[in-house]
């Protein structure tokens, strides 16, 4: 068993005073504080749906200038560094002769930096 204590729960149990605590039986107390919990339980649960609801709107209502976006953005990550006209050698660097590839490059080196740096 964790030694943590729910703050809500806490929360709960500052709010009664003990002369409340002592004109109410236990089941009383108990029932009140699962009733609280409850209740606090609903109002998250709506308020998640509350959000889940107005992200999948704002998608529908994005969605065109979104996928525009993204379409212009891959355009330009995938545009060819240096035109090589000769096929083999075009496909054999066509993985680094992009964009896409430098950023990539520059994202392993970083990375390779800061594990040598900081691990």
């Amino acid at each position: 068993m964790s030694n943590e204590r729910d703050p809500m729960l806490e929360s709960l149990f500052a709010e009664a005073t003990p002369d409340q605590t002592l004109a109410m039986s236990e089941n009383d107390f108990i029932d009140g504080v699962m009733t609280n919990i409850d209740s606090r339980r609903r109002n998250l649960l709506l308020g998640r749906i509350g959000i889940v609801a107005l992200i999948v709107l704002f998608e529908v209502l994005l969605s065109s200038p979104l996928q525009n976006s993204v379409g212009v953005f891959t355009t330009a990550i995938s545009t060819s560094l240096v035109d090589l006209n000769n096929g083999w050698l075009a496909m054999l660097l066509e993985p680094i002769n992009s964009v896409a590839g430098v950023i990539g490059i520059l994202l392993f080196g970083m990375h390779a930096l800061y594990r040598r740096l900081i691990h």
